[in-house]
């Protein structure tokens, strides 16, 4: 689940003499994005990703991993088929007149359930033993073999990414690539659409509105989920 830790400052617009010289948040962002700024979208910012990658043992953080993304590369999401139902899928839009996604494999590493546990107080996930052999065949066929690029995401790029990197990577994958932060980062930088949910960084929102006046509204957080569960990835 997604909580919120981005700071927010409330910035007052300078004057100007002239409106035409005042620029819209719209056309900033914009603006921004083509700026090289480190956004997927900078074709500067790209070019530099995909000369980097595949490399052994790489990890990309949510933009260079939309960059990969785009080119090719597919989102393996090796979480407990019940933390996805619990959590949320990782974002799959269909490509302009597809009826269905496919950019987004689904295959546990570690296969769980989610029960109450009386000594613990609260739900937890009752995890299964790992079958490696079973897990490398899953992705390779929904994968369509070992060619393709593979973003692997847990919950936060913990053990269990790590751990299906070096089992595929062991297995003949070309290229696979640990997504910092997993599944929880790439959520709170894209919607459902795949759209940006906001720029990196601070930024201003108009709490400057006298509706606000009395209100203590000062930060907006985007983290990780607080779940503490200790994933067991070796057989």
């Amino acid at each position: 689940m997604v909580t919120v830790a981005r700071a927010l400052h409330v910035s007052h617009a300078s004057t100007s003499s002239s409106s035409s010289s005042r620029v819209k948040p719209r056309a900033r962002r914009l603006a921004l994005a083509r700026a090289g700024t480190g956004l997927f979208d900078d074709a500067e910012f790209a070019a530099r990703v995909l000369a980097s990658f595949p490399a052994a043992g790489a990890t990309a953080n949510a933009e260079e991993a939309r960059v990969l993304w785009e080119n090719g590369y597919v989102a393996l999401d090796v979480r407990a088929r019940a933390e996805v139902e619990f959590e949320g899928k990782v974002p799959n839009p269909p490509k302009p007149g597809a009826s269905a996604g496919d950019r987004v494999l689904a295959v546990p590493l570690v296969d769980a359930t989610r029960a109450y546990d009386a000594q613990a107080g609260k739900k937890v996930y009752k995890q299964q033993p790992v079958d490696v052999n079973a897990f490398v065949a899953a992705v390779r066929a929904a994968n369509g073999g070992v060619e393709r690029g593979v973003l692997v995401m847990d919950d936060s790029g913990g053990v269990r990414a790590k751990r299906a990197e070096s089992v595929l990577t062991s297995n003949g994958f070309q290229s696979v690539v640990v997504v910092q932060g997993g599944a929880n980062a790439w959520k709170s930088a894209w919607d459902a659409t795949m759209r940006r949910r906001q720029l990196p960084g601070s930024f201003s929102r108009g709490f400057d509105n006298p509706m606000f006046a009395d209100s203590n509204v000062v930060a907006e957080d985007f983290g990780a989920s607080s779940d503490d569960t200790v994933w067991i990835v070796d057989p």
